[in-house]
């Protein structure tokens, strides 16, 4: 599993706050995983905002068009396939910590299929994402 820990950022009066700044954000861009499932566990703490937002299949027409919305509950998980795009909204308050898992299975579609953009063929030269040969 992933521990993943986001905060809003620190105010301006401490620009460095208790982490070193390349660990301090206040949310997840959307993305897809390197899974066919993923396993979203709230570990909790206090905080507002860090809703979990799924978007639609990268790769598929409307990939963007939000599908659903989750507030985070402590103990509650949610699980989601790996290609589905989505983000964690900006915690405007607290730390939201939770723990991610994914589930893969090399035989399957994750054989052939770029984790990065889904849709390349993952040992194409011709795939210019992060895991095609000419980067590994």
């Amino acid at each position: 599993g992933h521990l993943r820990g986001l905060s809003p950022p620190p105010p301006p009066e401490d620009p460095g706050g208790d982490a070193p700044e390349r660990t301090r954000r206040s949310r997840l861009v959307a993305h897809t995983d390197d899974s066919e499932v993923t396993l979203n566990v709230c570990l909790g703490r206090d905080f507002g905002g860090g809703e979990l937002r799924l978007l639609g299949d990268r790769g598929k027409a409307g990939s963007m068009q939000e599908e659903a919305t989750f507030k985070p509950v402590t103990g509650h998980a949610v699980i989601h396939a790996g290609r589905k795009l989505h983000e964690v909204l900006p915690v405007t308050s607290g730390e939201r910590f939770a723990l991610i898992m994914w589930s893969r299975s090399l035989s399957n579609v994750r054989a052939g299929a770029c984790p990065c953009c889904w849709m390349n063929n993952r040992n194409s030269i011709e795939c210019k994402c992060i895991v095609s040969p000419a980067w590994n």
